[in-house]
């Protein structure tokens, strides 16, 4: 758009326009620019576009836009006042939008004029014909009345009458702007009017007359008053008697003439340069007037009396003429008119047409639009649909899972009654992580060991599904258990497992190595079996030293003469169309005598369908016609092969063309014959084949540069995998933010192999310790990149810096990143732009650099045929693509190299080159830093490095493929057999465990039902219940009958008891036998032999390690196999059954026996095993040795093989070399480098058998311990279940006795009042039952946990719901607080006795049933002491029984809530109020959920309490409540510091020095302010008698300045000082001319005498004090120590406050004292206090008070102590003392 604008104003200005944004906005601002863009549209005429001036002052500016603006809205462009004021500041941003909307205007416009005068045009042309004759008719002349001679005059009255038109157009136009001036000047302010004012100079002065012009000044000073007219008369007539009285002097005289005289003289001089000018401009326009007159009657008689008669038929005929020409051209604008309708009706036919063929196609686009997107809201339906349904669906099984874990997790609670072990939940965990069902799917688990028989695998697959799942299930759990054991997660962690284990110890470390030096062994194998892809061979080319690529290059021919310049370096110059005409004739070559190749690039270029293939065609066919002059008869004849068109034999083709084998150019070129014949374009992988094959083709040549390719990054990529064999990234994965980015994009770029055995070559054992294959970051196989830049003026292009998208292509910054981008600017390509472009393709970087002539040959850059350039300008400039930030720069000397800066002083060399390239320079340098190398001593020590560690370099000797292939299968057979068998015993392991909780379930409902079994008790009742019912009534009162019958009631309930015990014994039985049954000791028997097994897997695992490091290191160093194989040995287990055959058959073994009887007088004796007094221990320690005296003893014998080794590779000596005998040097480097790395071999074979030794015994341990803890974990679940069955045994036989003991009570009761027994006795269990059908004693409801936590609170605590209740009634009948006493009472006893009615409970505690209501009233005076009104908040606040803060922490508080009160309204949000951390929420238990309940609700409770409005509360109020303390003087003042904001000293013993000190000094202070006004007064007194006297003279008084006199010890003479007097001196000269003299005078001599003064005192007693303190000089010292021994003030204290805050307090919390109107014989404290105040306000100078004297008063103690409204009482004790 920019562009458009800026033609447009060129066009319309017709000038050009500068474009830079601040030039732009300095020439637009002031709109002159756009005026003359106004003008030339003729929107404005020439009048109004005077009216705008040119200048840039900021009125010009201001005015000039009120006229454009008002211009501007009559074309419809508005401008608001902040576009306005960016258009005048001169933003470029605001005058572009502006030129735009006038160029969419002003451009309609003009192409709407041009329409009409197209028409007009065309209808000027055809004149249409109103008749077929035409008459004209012709004005009849009248004859004149003027005589002859007057006629020529008449005839040219047409240059008369135009000169007399234009005459007054220039007086009106001259009228106009003169007028328009005047009223401008008018306009103008004056203060925005520049005055260029030349002040006149003054004429000089003499000395004398300056001094008398001071004098005079002096005398009569100038002054500015406003004074009436009357008083300026009496003035002036004052003046003149005063005239009379005032010696003048002869220079006054003169100074007034002259003052006349310049003022006559300016006078006379403006008026009469007025009038000059009116004069002067008056005659000179009345002379132009006169002479223009003259001149035309002049030439209008020479006219006239020249005129012939010819002439006047000259110009009859002229007039004619010009008539004719007038028709002839309204006849053309009549058919120009014409025309131009046709023409727009046309356009307007068309233009309807085009807009209903886009208003059809509009239709059929919003058709398919809709369509498309009706397609696409349905796919996207879809999408959201299946995408919410995999969501449901994952949400849905995970709320499975859950609920399964949440329904087992209750389930095993309720089965085991207690917390579940931790194995189980870990092992729900694992399922559930794993995605697995958490509950069993196969029922029992063990059917999976089991074989399935005939009739079993006949089952449906419904079956065959379920044991697959759960075989998934459980193999899940076997890979994670095997995981966890393998990385010792939990629960295998060795912290938790081992005792005293020490993971930084010395075994761990070399069990860490070893493991390293396996995981090397095993990875080494692995990659012999299963190698890597090879990688990708480079292009079979020589190494050249330059290898360059030349983009940009404007001409082929320039080839010819870089060709000349490189030939000297054998670099030869490489184009692509050379490339394929190559090709191409080899293949057409290699099949002459086969098939006629027909190379017709004209038809190549015919059946091509891009531009760019033709054009690369053309390029080949001049290069051939160039390159290949010879013809087919010349190559026919040097084949042997005679012409077509000379006579022979026509015989048939010899050689078939499917046995012709063509070389690989040859084969290229078919490729590019045939895509050329089918108009395809060639492949950027075929070209890049192409030029490597020429570049075979190329002899003795040591560098190559292709010119004008490649020319995109896909090209480049291509190419550089063609050459090197690595492909760059891809544009995709490069980060072309910057160069940083870009490099670190290359740095990352990796080559993508397909690895097929990537998934196989790995050990989930041991990890690779080898560093990964590290591939090299990219580097380019080419050294040097060289794009050119044409531009028209190179002066005009600055270095480029930073390479970006805007002014650089991605090849650039590409190779601007690898540090090969040698890119430059050029304007004429001449001999030394050549000569550089060939120096950077050679690589001439060293210093000193080397001459033209020694670089491309002596005189071949002079003689060169190259057009030369004699212009002085820069012809190039190179673009340097680095990076300012440090940072990238030192990344870049990294990691990559870093581009070269094409300087003509100086060169930086960033890369090193090759040797080869520049042999002679070179060696020095190298030679030199060789040197340096070897002359530098080393400065650090070289550190032993363990093998195996991260930087070790492992040792590498080659091992037959045969060999390694097999030691890989043997460490994968040994890897698959141990996971295996550890994944079986764990699953064995866990089938044992599982079996627990269903075991302990069973043993326990077994017990039940043994204990629940029913007895003979109830027959034994019914028996006796019928015996005593049928005896005889009569009978049963007699004492005789009733001692019988209670002694039957006696043998009842012994033959009761004797059955209770019976069945308890036999329980106890049932439950020995249970565990006599040793099913446990069964479990833990296996569980201990799983244990066993896992560790005989270990050291079966140890033993195959082992000899794999010797298979490995021994087929490295003797390479071959060894033949020694190991054997593992079987640890013991535990055997059921005795192995000897003489045995009986089933007979137990002798150990496990022992063990059986150890465990089973454990349980019988309820004893609980722990480690010490487990019977497994001995086993499993046994074992544990075992194996470790194994694996200790096969790395001693391994140990002492491996020394025999080292001693033999120790004796290898490498041949040396004599002179008779011919070694090479390789078989002496072969021989050390194989003792190198067999020493390294010996080193990480110790290491690696130490290693594993280590990890072996850890494992042993880890194995050891985690089985203690299984069988602890296992056995404590059955002790625990066997001593709940002996308690619910107890339990039973306790509630048995009971039952009896009511029941025998029960009988005895009935017999001793004669009753009869009911038959509804019931004695069943351990229950006793009058009537089952009569509830006695409902159960009692179990308690349900609700999750909602209740308010904990003792006896005398009130809840927070009661206090909240209390405050709701008090509130309706004292709303603001303040109640009677009498009436605060009474509501307390109401509340107290009667509160407990309502239906919400009590309003106070239990505690509070215990008061007398006598002794409330008691408990009232205690709380509040003797007064008519208290506050019923201090009562609910005592209520809370929590800790009053202390003055400290209500001062923080404050400060806190102040923070939250900005506007100072003291109220307080209740967001805010409970965000903040009260002094007492401390007190309360963090952990305690009851506490933490009881502390928010009482945040809460305080809020509403002291709330003011909705969610508002009063702060002060609340704070004020709160000062407390056991001193209620204490407690005052901390209301007091509440008030003013700062602790306030109160303590009469701590403030009272203070106190003193600043009374004392207030007291000084009056004193010297009594005497400064006394002094003042008299000193006001001199000065008016001084003033009074003024008027008849003056009396000067000057002071004489008298050194003191110093006697022998050395004090000042008071006599001195006080014998200074004053001099007057009586001058009888004017006041007013001697008064500047004698100050000065004074000054000067008091500004001596100055520095001699000390202090100046106002009044004499202050100056006497003064001289008592200098008169005693010797204890100045000890003043000082005394002034610093004072207590100082401290600042963060506060002594006194105002009245205001002392009144406010006492009002505020004493109402009832100082505010509710109260009787002075009563409450006489108002009056003294403010008697207080009044005696106490003199202390200081603004009335505050001091807190110590006011307190200390002993009136304000009587009454602080009377109120205790400041006293802090416990609620608790006051009852009690009321209790008492």
């Amino acid at each position: 758009m920019a562009e458009i604008l800026k033609e447009w104003l060129t066009e319309r200005l017709q000038r050009p326009i500068t474009w830079e944004s601040v030039a732009f906005g300095d020439m637009m601002k002031n709109g002159h620019v756009i005026a003359e863009v106004l003008l030339s549209y003729r929107v404005i005429n020439e009048e109004e576009h005077f009216l705008i001036r040119s200048g840039n002052a900021h009125e010009d500016i201001k005015n000039n836009w009120k006229y454009l603006v008002n211009w501007l809205n009559g074309l419809d462009v508005h401008i608001n006042d902040i576009e306005l004021e960016s258009i005048m500041d001169g933003r470029g941003s605001s005058l572009l939008r502006l030129f735009y909307q006038l160029f969419l205007h002003l451009d309609k416009r003009d192409r709407t004029n041009f329409i009409k005068r197209e028409r007009k045009m065309v209808s000027n042309l055809v004149e249409k014909m109103g008749h077929r004759f035409k008459v004209d008719k012709i004005a009849e002349e009248k004859e004149s009345f003027v005589d002859n001679l007057s006629k020529p005059l008449l005839n040219e009255r047409h240059f008369i009458e135009w000169q007399r038109k234009k005459a007054q157009q220039v007086k009106e136009t001259y009228d106009y702007v003169r007028h328009k001036y005047s009223k401008m000047v008018d306009k103008i302010e004056e203060k925005n009017t520049p005055i260029n004012f030349i002040p006149p100079k003054s004429p000089k002065l003499t000395s004398k007359e300056r001094i008398e012009m001071e004098k005079f000044g002096l005398k009569y000073p100038c002054k500015f008053e406003n004074h009436t007219y009357e008083e300026l008369l009496l003035m002036e007539q004052k003046a003149l008697e005063q005239r009379s009285s005032i010696s003048s002097s002869e220079w006054v005289q003169s100074y007034m003439d002259n003052l006349h005289t310049r003022m006559h003289k300016k006078a006379d001089s403006e008026e009469f340069q007025s009038q000059l000018r009116n004069a002067l401009s008056g005659s000179l326009w009345n002379m132009t007037i006169a002479e223009e007159e003259t001149k035309l009657d002049t030439e209008l008689a020479k006219k006239v009396m020249k005129l012939s008669q010819f002439e006047k038929q000259m110009c009859t005929q002229i007039m004619e003429t010009k008539q004719q020409a007038r028709n002839l051209f309204k006849n053309r604008v009549q058919a120009e008119k014409e025309f131009s309708e046709q023409r727009e009706q046309q356009f307007n036919q068309f233009l309807d047409n085009v807009k209903e063929q886009i208003q059809l196609e509009v239709v059929e686009t919003d058709f398919e639009k809709q369509r498309q997107e009706r397609l696409h809201r349905r796919l996207y339906d879809e999408k959201m649909r299946r995408k919410r349904q995999h969501y449901y669906e994952i949400c849905y099984d995970t709320m499975l899972s859950m609920v399964d874990y949440a329904t087992k997790y209750a389930y095993f609670r309720k089965l085991i009654e207690d917390d579940i072990p931790e194995h189980f939940i870990h092992e729900w965990k694992t399922l559930y992580f794993k995605q697995q069902p958490i509950f069993d799917i196969l029922d029992p688990m063990e059917e999976i060991l089991k074989e399935p028989s005939e009739e079993e695998q006949e089952r449906d697959s419904r079956v065959e599904e379920v044991v697959r799942l759960e075989l998934d299930r459980q193999e899940t759990l076997d890979d994670s258990e095997f995981k966890e054991y393998h990385n010792y997660s939990y629960p295998w962690i060795l912290d938790s497992l081992i005792p005293n284990y020490d993971p930084e110890s010395d075994e761990r470390k070399y069990e860490y190595l070893g493991t390293r030096i396996l995981g090397h062994v095993v990875y080494t194998l692995l990659e012999i079996k299963y190698p890597y892809p090879p990688p990708r061979p480079p292009a079979d080319l020589p190494p050249y030293k330059a290898k360059a690529l030349l983009r940009g290059l404007p001409d082929r021919a320039v080839t010819v003469p870089m060709q000349t310049l490189l030939s000297s370096q054998k670099i030869h110059v490489v184009r692509l169309e050379t490339a394929i005409n190559f090709c191409l004739r080899q293949f057409k070559t290699e099949l002459i005598g086969c098939v006629d190749i027909e190379l017709s690039f004209d038809k190549f270029g015919a059946a091509a369908q891009e531009e760019e293939s033709r054009e690369l065609i053309k390029l080949v066919k001049s290069d051939d016609d160039a390159v290949y002059k010879m013809s087919d008869m010349t190559i026919a004849t040097m084949l042997g092969v005679i012409p077509a068109n000379t006579k022979q034999t026509q015989t048939p083709k010899t050689i078939p063309e499917e046995e012709i084998t063509l070389s690989c150019a040859a084969e290229l070129g078919r490729y590019a014959y045939e895509s050329l014949n089918a108009g395809d374009t060639l492949t950027d992988h075929l070209l890049a084949a192409m030029i490597v094959e020429y570049l075979k083709d190329q002899d003795d040549i040591e560098g190559f540069v292709i010119v004008n390719y490649p020319n995109t990054y896909r090209e480049v990529k291509i190419l550089e995998e063609t050459f090197l064999g690595i492909a760059p990234p891809d544009e995709t994965e490069l980060d072309d933010r910057d160069d940083i980015y870009l490099e670190e994009s290359i740095i990352k770029h990796r080559k993508k192999e397909i690895d097929e055995y990537k998934d196989v070559r790995v050990s989930r054992l041991v990890n690779d310790p080898h560093k990964k294959r590290i591939h090299k970051p990219f580097e380019s196989y080419f050294t040097t990149y060289i794009h050119l830049k044409d531009t028209e003026d190179i002066l005009q292009e600055v270095f480029i810096w930073d390479l970006d998208e805007e002014n650089s292509e991605l090849i650039d910054r590409f190779y601007a990143v690898m540090g090969l981008n040698y890119s430059l600017y050029y304007e004429v390509m001449d001999k030394d732009l050549l000569a550089l472009i060939c120096r950077y393709i050679i690589g001439d970087f060293l210093m000193p650099m080397k001459s033209v002539d020694g670089l491309f040959g002596e005189n071949v850059l002079s003689l060169l045929e190259f057009p030369s350039s004699d212009d002085k300008r820069a012809k190039s400039k190179m673009v340097k693509p680095e990076v300012s930030n440090a940072k990238s720069q030192n990344k870049f000397r990294g990691s990559s190299k870093m581009s070269k800066t094409s300087m003509s002083n100086e060169l930086e060399v960033f890369k090193e080159p090759s040797v080869d390239q520049f042999p002679e320079d070179i060696e020095i340098v190298v030679a030199e830093s060789v040197e340096d190398k070897e002359s530098k001593p080393p400065s650090i020590e070289e550190v032993k490095m363990l093998a195996g560690e991260e930087d070790w370099d492992y040792g590498e000797i080659p091992i037959a493929e045969l060999i390694g292939v097999a030691l890989a299968n043997c460490w994968e057979e040994v890897e698959k057999n141990y996971i295996h068998d550890m994944e079986q015993l764990f699953f064995a392991k866990r089938l044992q465990i599982n079996c627990l909780i269903p075991y302990a379930r069973y043993i326990k409902d077994k017990m039940e039902q043994i204990i629940t079994l029913p007895s003979k008790k109830l027959d034994l009742v019914s028996a006796f219940q019928k015996e005593y019912n049928d005896f005889e009534n009569d009978w049963r009162d007699i004492n005789l009958a009733k001692n019988e019958w209670h002694c039957r009631v006696k043998e009842l309930q012994n033959r009761l008891y004797n059955i209770c015990d019976e069945r308890k014994l036999h329980a106890e039985q049932k439950r020995q036998l249970l565990i006599c049954d040793n099913w446990t000791m069964e479990e833990l028997t296996s569980m201990a032999n799983t244990y066993i097994s896992c560790m005989q897997t270990e050291l079966n695992r140890s033993i195959m390690t082992f000899q794999t490091f010797h298979d490995f290191y021994f087929a490295m160093i003797k390479r071959m196999p060894p033949n020694d194989r190991l054997s593992s040995k079987d640890l013991i287990k535990i055997n059921r059954d005795f192995e000897d055959t003489g045995s009986k058959k089933g007979s137990e073994d002798k150990v496990y026996k022992q063990l059986k009887a150890a465990y089973q007088d454990l349980h019988l004796k309820n004893i609980q095993i722990d480690y010490t007094n487990n019977p497994f221990n001995l086993v499993l320690e046994n074992n544990v040795k075992l194996a470790l005296k194994i694996i200790k003893e096969t790395n001693e014998s391994y140990r002492s093989l491996i020394a025999r080794e080292y001693s033999e590779i120790a004796k290898i000596q490498p041949p040396t070399k004599k002179k008779d005998e011919i070694t090479s040097e390789e078989s002496i480097n072969v021989e050390e480098i194989f003792k190198q790395n067999a020493l390294k071999c010996i080193e990480e074979w110790t290491m690696g058998i130490n290693g594993e030794m280590f990890r072996a015994s850890l494992r042993m341990l880890t194995l050891q311990y985690k089985c203690y803890r299984d069988m602890k974990m296992f056995n404590d679940h059955i002790y625990k279940t066997f001593m709940e069955i002996q308690d619910d045994i107890n339990t039973y036989y306790l509630n048995e006795i009971k039952a009896v003991d009511r029941l025998c009570k029960y009988l005895q009761m009935a017999v001793e009042n004669g009753r009869r027994i009911p038959e509804s006795l019931i004695l069943e269990h351990d229950t006793f039952v009058i009537d089952p059908n009569l509830v006695q004693f409902a159960p009692p409801e179990p308690s349900v946990d609700t999750g909602e936590i209740s308010e904990a609170t003792g006896d005398m605590d009130f809840k927070i719901s009661q206090l909240a209740r209390l405050r709701s009634q008090l509130k309706i009948v004292a709303p603001t607080g303040i109640i009677l006493q009498k009436a605060f009472i009474y509501l307390l006893q109401d509340f107290v006795f009667f509160g407990k009615e309502s239906c919400e409970g009590p309003l106070f505690p239990e505690a509070w049933r215990s008061i007398d209501p006598e002794k409330i009233s008691k408990l009232v005076y205690l709380l509040f002491g003797d007064m008519v009104y208290l506050d019923w908040r201090d009562f609910l606040l005592y209520c809370l029984n929590i800790r009053f803060p202390t003055v400290e922490e209500l001062l923080d508080l404050r400060k806190k809530m102040r923070c939250k009160d900005l506007d100072s309204t003291e109220l307080l949000s209740r967001d805010d109020f409970i965000d903040m951390e009260l002094w007492y929420e401390c007190d309360f238990d963090p952990e305690d959920r009851y506490a933490q309940l009881r502390k928010n609700l009482i945040k809460h409770f305080l809020f509403e309490l002291f709330e003011a409005d909705e969610n508002l509360m009063n702060y002060s109020a609340f704070l004020l409540a709160f000062c407390k303390s056991s001193d209620p003087i204490e407690g005052f003042v901390t209301a007091l510091s509440m008030a003013v904001g700062k602790k306030t000293c109160y303590v009469l013993a701590n403030c009272e020095e203070i106190v003193c000190k600043l009374i004392k000094i207030k007291k000084y202070r009056d004193a010297c302010l009594a005497c400064a006004l006394k002094c003042a007064g008299q000193f006001i007194d001199i000065l008016l008698t001084n003033v009074m006297n003024y008027c008849e003279g003056v009396n000067i008084t000057e002071l004489q300045y008298i050194p003191p006199v110093e006697d022998k010890k050395g004090k000042k003479s008071r006599a001195g000082i006080k014998s200074q007097s004053s001099k007057k001196i009586d001058m009888s000269q004017s006041a007013r001319a001697a008064k500047s003299k004698i100050s000065t005078s004074t000054s000067n001599k008091t500004s001596q005498s100055a520095t001699n003064v000390k202090t100046t005192f106002i009044c004499r007693p202050c100056q006497d004090e003064a001289e008592d303190k200098e008169e005693k000089p010797e204890i100045k010292e000890e003043v000082e120590d005394e002034r610093k021994s004072e207590i100082e003030e401290d600042p963060n204290l506060a002594y006194a406050v105002s009245q205001t805050v002392i009144w406010n307090v006492l009002n505020i919390c004493l109402p009832w004292y100082f505010v509710l109107l109260p009787e002075e014989k009563k409450t006489p404290y108002k009056n003294q206090v403010a008697e207080l105040l009044k005696r106490l306000e003199v202390d200081t100078d603004n009335g505050d008070i001091y807190v110590c004297r006011f307190v200390s008063d002993p009136n304000m103690c009587i009454m602080l102590h009377k109120v205790k409204k400041f006293t802090i009482l416990s609620l608790a004790d006051e009852i009690r003392k009321v209790s008492m």
